[in-house]
Order: C-alpha cells, then sequence, then structure tokens
C-alpha cells in the first residue's frame, strides 16, 4: 500500500536523484548528456521533483576534521514521552549538533554531533544535555570511520 504522500516518478528521474546526491552541482547540461535531453528538459525534470518535494534541499557535505571538528557521534537520549519533541527541537539549537531524529526503539532520540574532541563531547553529554528537562538517558557513541558515497557497480 503506497504512502499518503507517495509521490511518482519514473526511471529518469530516479537517474536525475542519484546524479545529484552525487554532485548537487552538477549543471542541467551535463545532466541532459547523460540521457540525450536538453538542459532545458532536465531543469524542468528537476524543477518538478523540487516542486512535488522529492528533492527537499541541495546541500553540501563537509569535512568537518578540516573545521577543527575531529570528533564525530551519535548521541542516543531517553526522554519522558510527553518532552520527546521539546527535546528535538532543544538539541537542534546546540552548536555542532547536525541531525537529530526521533525514532521507535530502545532511544526516542538519535543526534549526530561534530565536535572538536571528546573532551568537549563529554562536556556537552554530562552538561548540557543533563540540564535539558526531560531527558532520562544519555548514550554517546563516537564513529571510528564513516562509510558513505555509492559502492562502484559491476
Amino acid at each position: 500500500m503506497a504512502s499518503e504522500n507517495h509521490v511518482d516518478v519514473d526511471e529518469i528521474d530516479l537517474k536525475i536523484i542519484e546524479l545529484l546526491k552525487e554532485n548537487a552541482r552538477m549543471s542541467y547540461s551535463d545532466m541532459a548528456k547523460h540521457f540525450g535531453f536538453s538542459d532545458v528538459a532536465i531543469r524542468k525534470r528537476v524543477d518538478k521533483l523540487v516542486e512535488k518535494g522529492v528533492i527537499k534541499k541541495f546541500t553540501t557535505v563537509i569535512d568537518h576534521k578540516k573545521l577543527g571538528k575531529n570528533v564525530t557521534a551519535f548521541i542516543f537520549i531517553k526522554t519522558r514521552s510527553d518532552k520527546t519533541n521539546e527535546i528535538a527541537d532543544q538539541l537542534l539549537s546546540i552548536p555542532g549538533i547536525e541531525e537529530v531524529y526521533i525514532s521507535l526503539g530502545l532511544y526516542d532520540i538519535i543526534a549526530k554531533i561534530h565536535c572538536d574532541d571528546v573532551v568537549a563531547l563529554k562536556s556537552l553529554t554530562e552538561g548540557k544535555l543533563n540540564d535539558i528537562n526531560g531527558i532520562l538517558e544519555v548514550r554517546p557513541s563516537i564513529v571510528f570511520s564513516e562509510i558513505s558515497g555509492k559502492k562502484n557497480q559491476v
């Protein structure tokens, strides 16, 4: 059964999305070469994907270590059920917290953070987070290495 938010896209739209995931700055004319279409046709398709909400934003991937943020961690948080949404909003205002997800399972919230070092992470988890009303438990997990991007396909 399809979701009420489901949007129909075709194979070309999916391939355009893949190209944009690899390089959001790829020009319409470069994308058009992949399909044998005009750049105007590609622009119209991308505009429709944006209009339909399939593409929410174009973004940049940052190398946080080059900015002095040497530790990436996920913070798993248990909350009082009546405070989960409020806490999620508060987390987004904390410098370094990049993503916040409300989840089902052992933890109510999962947050991704980039910080200078483990001392900064410890300060955040034992300081700022413990001061937020409704947080019951905080479990940070430091990222050892990141595996991202599309693997070469045969």
